[in-house]
């Protein structure tokens, strides 16, 4: 008897599945593919191509799409390891969530779809190309890499949307933008340190949810220190990826008198001008072991080049209301030694509109001593006017739920993008259940919303 699609999640979920540790992943549906005869493909990054025959032997070829690699996020202090733990899987009336991490539900539901798909004996569908790539989420790097010829299909459905309902049609371009700031001068012991942690902000995905303007851990630590007078800092680190908006943030000074008094008290300034969603942020300052720390002209720098690096929402949409255009997401910061590194996340759906804020950001760095290097540009998705696909689903889904579906665009890069770009004739639509706070530890699947949609997907092949 085959699998659910609930069942394959779990199976998934049990494997450790995080951007760039996701060959466990990629040959677990290869040895999915040899267990059922079915023709398989796995290339050298790790992506894997099934192939199944269509149930009456003839028609289109549709490919199903999504992405083997998760997000890690986790509560702070809980003791869990993403290299080598399972998710611990709760449910929760109508939804399924993991025990204090993210729960890789984008995208391991499509991965799950797919795999119950391709494993019925009951389902009609026309011939299938089911395509899973790799490290989706530091930059699309698996779909870049990813060779095309072996496809025959001219229909994409990728399932990495995440609200039941709605169809996504177009989505932005984007990049990576790493800039890497490097001490002019060798750090000096600090013998008298503080520990400043900022933590409880709401975070969210920097592309969906960089419009809520929620605040960003990295930089308000970064104000605080500079606003109160931080002569030498030590190690500044938070963020989880370049592409979610920081929950958290650590930074290690050196003590200076007062200088925790003035720290809560500028936080507390600060926090009252805060939205009702970010309330629950707090900051503990608490002694330190001494440590090397930079000098006070590289200390200077590095906050000069934090607080004033451009964040957020940079334009909006002309044409589609409360699109967001452009935008720009401090995700990381991360010492080593004595070099920092921060990670960006910039997207815009207008290529010179991109290009001109990666400029704005390299002279930003460059006046500060950083240099910068890019990683993982994609172009945008752009809407297709005559689509087969879209015309097949709008039909499917009026018929299951009694109201049309939504048609819209998203600021979120997705892999449509990559695969539009490198088979110009492809036909693209991407839909996805209910998954709420993806990129964060509250992440959440409807399971009502997942059922409905999956009915939803096995009707439009059966159509197809």
């Amino acid at each position: 008897m085959a699998k659910t699609y609930l069942n394959y999640f779990r199976e998934i979920a049990a494997i450790p599945h995080g951007s760039g540790n996701t060959k466990a992943i990629s040959d677990y549906c290869v040895r999915f593919a040899k267990a059922r005869g079915l023709r398989c493909l796995q290339d050298e990054a790790g992506n894997v191509i099934i192939f199944k025959d269509a149930t009456n032997g003839s028609g289109e070829t549709v490919i199903l799409q999504g992405h083997l690699d998760m997000v890690c996020a986790k509560k702070e202090g809980l003791s869990f390891n993403f290299i080598r733990d399972a998710l611990r899987l709760r449910e929760d009336g109508d939804f399924l969530f993991a025990e204090g991490t993210t729960l890789g539900g984008d995208d391991g539901i499509a991965v799950a779809y797919a795999l119950a798909i391709l494993d019925s004996d009951t389902l009609r569908h026309p011939n299938l190309e089911a395509v899973f790539t790799v490290d989706e989420e530091v930059g699309m790097l698996g779909a870049a890499a990813l060779d095309l010829s072996p496809l025959k299909g001219t229909m994409l459905i990728n399932v990495d949307s995440e609200e039941e309902g709605t169809l996504l049609t177009s989505c932005a371009g984007g990049v990576r933008a790493d800039l890497t700031f490097a001490a002019a001068e060798s750090k000096a012991t600090a013998e008298r340190c503080l520990a400043v942690s900022l933590e409880g902000l709401p975070g969210g995905h920097s592309g969906t949810e960089i419009d809520k303007s929620h605040e960003n851990a990295i930089l308000v630590l970064a104000a605080l220190l500079q606003s109160c007078g931080v002569t030498r800092l030590c190690a500044i680190d938070g963020g989880t990826a370049d592409n979610a908006i920081p929950t958290s943030c650590t930074a290690i000074v050196e003590d200076a008198p007062g200088l925790a008094e003035r720290l809560q008290a500028a936080f507390d300034n600060a926090k009252a001008a805060f939205a009702p969603s970010e309330q629950a942020a707090a900051l503990t300052v608490a002694p330190a072991e001494a440590q090397d720390a930079f000098s006070e002209q590289d200390t200077a720098r590095l906050l000069s080049l934090l607080c004033g690096v451009p964040n957020g929402v940079q334009a909006m949409s002309a044409h589609m209301e409360g699109l967001v255009q452009t935008s720009l997401n401090l995700g990381t910061v991360a010492t080593r030694g004595e070099t920092v590194l921060l990670r960006h996340a910039l997207r815009s759906s207008v290529g010179a509109e991109k290009a001109a804020l990666l400029a704005a950001l390299t002279a930003h760095a460059e006046t500060h001593g950083a240099a910068v290097s890019t990683i993982g540009d994609y172009p945008a998705w752009e809407y297709k006017p005559e689509s087969r696909l879209r015309e097949t689903i709008e039909r499917c889904f009026e018929a299951q739920y009694g109201k049309p579906v939504a048609i819209t665009a998203i600021h979120a890069g997705l892999e449509c993008g990559i695969f539009c770009g490198k088979k110009k004739d492809l036909d693209c639509v991407s839909m996805g259940p209910d998954i709420f706070d993806i990129h964060t530890f509250d992440e959440r699947l409807s399971l009502s919303s997942a059922a409905r949609t999956y009915k939803l997907l096995c009707s439009v092949l059966a159509e197809l």
